[in-house]
């Protein structure tokens, strides 16, 4: 049985690093079989959970009308609205077009219950963590809803499968209102986006059955992106026939799916798959142990490119470290996916931007899932999304997917803003001295003046409407 002791996570004195040291415990121990983990926190250990005599059944229900209820509303200041520091990425959610609808992983460690309050503020805080990492790649396309819900708690998997049942149903009760009062009230009919992670994952798998496939609303799902639990092939077999796993960069209505270890990882890859899924024929959770797996390579989108070099990695950002969120890493692994997961290299990781604090070590790379794809994510979410609006007749412009640019100072450089179908005028924020925009034609030019990263802002309009972009314009010496 793996033992955690949460005491030597913190690699600088502050309270950021405990919250982020028991997040990594959280998200990364959610996703171990049943049985497998004791995990410590300052040396005590967490056995068996011994819950309060119904103090679950007595949780009152979630009033989704208050925004208390929610981890990100848009308008409300909350970590989704975040970019990493001086990356030069912008949070456009005012003027998306489209909706996230975002289910967070296992952030509460708490042994008295099994399905946690949403008013616990230890996991409120990490809740927000996994938020900063998780939801951001989408603040550039959607507006960002991120509802709490009386989440499985850590201790839960320690016990059998049996012991899972129905702890798991009332979190995805609460996950299932959620998402019901987001239709109801904030979608209007707006193309939206699914994703989740770990704990999130399973929720969002068993909402795609059971909330959204064969009603209005698949119609409107960009896409889903469930990185972190293994999902047998069986499921699209049996339960998800119309919403298929995703096989091209710019297929919509499809589920995107992987789990990222290192090349020649020391994981237990066969345990790795007694993880539960919501298995719908039999109405229960269950593992996937022995069956065929669905998995992606999150940098080329593609069945057909399982292998990618680290020139084609668009770019992770750190997590678990003091550099968390602090920069884009572009052309930092070479992604491999066997059908069952994704498997990267070179190895190891950059200790100063990646830390898992010895949860797993080795290559096991669960809470990086989404971290070491951050703008490969971001930029295929515009590119599902445009591939949505031009199959629905949307006729305002759709910009290109590739989100950065690069200049050099004293050189003279020109970039086009490509949109389809044509913009009709252009207007950009915060270009680089030296630079200018030709309003008419969507071009940027001119000499750049200084070094340095600019959040470039653009709209672009025809007579159908004006849609936003942005442009990560780093000026190189």
């Amino acid at each position: 049985m793996a033992t955690i002791d949460t005491r030597g996570w913190c690699l600088f004195e502050d309270a950021w690093c405990l919250a982020v040291g028991l997040a990594l415990a959280a998200c990364l121990l959610a996703a171990l079989p049943a049985g497998t983990v004791q995990a410590r926190e300052d040396g005590a250990a967490v056995g068996t959970p011994t819950p309060g005599q119904g103090v679950e059944h007595r949780q009152p229900a979630i009033d989704y009308s208050d925004a208390s209820a929610w981890l990100a509303l848009p308008g409300r200041p909350s970590a989704a609205m975040r970019t990493p520091r001086g990356a030069g990425f912008s949070d456009l959610q005012a003027t998306a077009q489209a909706d996230a609808f975002y289910v967070h992983p296992t952030t509460s460690m708490r042994e008295d219950v099994l399905n946690a309050p949403i008013d616990d503020a230890q996991a409120a805080q990490l809740g927000e963590l996994m938020l900063l990492t998780q939801a951001t790649p989408f603040n550039a396309v959607a507006r960002i809803y991120a509802p709490r819900y009386r989440q499985v708690t850590l201790p839960l998997y320690t016990l059998d499968v049996q012991a899972q049942q129905a702890p798991n149903d009332r979190a995805y009760a609460d996950v299932l209102a959620a998402f019901r009062y987001y239709v109801r009230h904030y979608n209007a009919g707006r193309p939206f986006f699914l994703v989740g992670h770990s704990q999130g994952t399973n929720h969002a798998q068993r909402l795609l059955g059971e909330a959204i496939q064969s009603t209005p609303l698949e119609r409107l799902l960009v896409a889903a992106y469930l990185p972190g639990q293994p999902i047998p092939r069986s499921v699209f077999r049996d339960d998800l026939r119309r919403i298929p796993p995703c096989r091209r960069p710019a297929q919509t209505t499809c589920v995107a799916i992987w789990g990222t270890f290192g090349e020649q990882t020391d994981a237990d890859l066969d345990a790795w798959q007694e993880n539960l899924y919501w298995d719908r024929a039999r109405q229960r959770w269950a593992p996937s142990s022995g069956q065929p797996l669905v998995s992606l390579n999150p940098v080329s989108w593609s069945d057909r490119e399982p292998i990618t070099p680290a020139r084609r990695h668009r770019g992770a950002v750190p997590f678990g470290t003091p550099a968390t969120f602090s920069r884009v890493l572009p052309q930092l692994v070479a992604a491999r996916s066997d059908g069952r997961f994704t498997f990267v290299e070179p190895l190891p990781l950059p200790a100063e931007y990646f830390n898992d604090g010895g949860v797993f070590g080795g290559s096991n790379f669960h809470v990086f899932d989404i971290a070491l794809f951050w703008l490969d994510l971001r930029e295929n979410a515009r590119l599902r999304l445009n591939a949505w609006l031009e199959a629905h007749a949307a006729g305002r412009p759709r910009p290109g997917a590739i989100a950065t640019a690069t200049a050099r100072v004293g050189r003279p450089w020109r970039h086009r803003i490509v949109t389809r179908p044509h913009a009709r005028e252009y207007a950009v924020e915060n270009l680089p001295p030296g630079l200018r925009l030709d309003a008419r034609r969507g071009l940027i030019q001119g000499i750049a003046e200084s070094p340095g990263t600019w959040a470039v802002r653009f709209s672009a309009g025809n007579a159908s409407g004006v849609t936003h972009g942005e442009l990560a314009l780093t000026v190189m010496p």
